[in-house]
């Protein structure tokens, strides 16, 4: 019976791929990456999209105020920097405003650190639903054509 239900609900997933429209991937790696949740958006999984935008956004802007608007800087710390432009236009404005804004904590100890990490993590959970998205759109590998 287990079996049946899960061949039911994997016909259903099926049907429902088949219906949606191909979506060009280049177009949704760009969105999913400039606005946090804006692929899932797209693909219209508008709920999914949402708490995406919200956790990486609330997460990246929390690393903002820990450390400061000097942690997103490429001279300085060039591996955060990396992983922290994942995190797509927070990340770019954030860059930007670096030179403009005058700091709202000192630029050294602990707030500095624990903003690269929670800014960094932001920018890397960003790169899992890019990810995700493109998984969404590449059509389903059948275990059982493989073999």
């Amino acid at each position: 019976m287990r079996s049946y239900l899960f061949l039911g609900v994997r016909l259903m997933a099926q049907r429902q791929y088949n219906k949606q429209e191909k979506k060009p991937a280049y177009l949704l790696v760009l969105l999913a990456w400039l606005i946090p949740g804006a692929g899932h958006w797209y693909l219209g999984l508008c709920a999914r999209g949402v708490v995406i935008c919200v956790t990486i956004c609330v997460t990246f802007f929390l690393g903002m105020v820990l450390g400061s608007m000097e942690i997103i800087d490429p001279q300085y710390a060039k591996g955060w920097f990396l992983a922290q432009v994942l995190g797509g236009l927070p990340a770019l404005m954030g860059a930007a405003l670096q030179d403009k804004a005058e700091p709202i904590t000192a630029i050294y100890g602990r707030g500095v650190d624990l903003g690269q990490v929670y800014t960094g993590v932001a920018g890397l959970l960003n790169m899992l639903c890019i990810i995700d998205v493109l998984g969404r759109i590449s059509p389903a590998i059948d275990s059982s054509d493989a073999d």
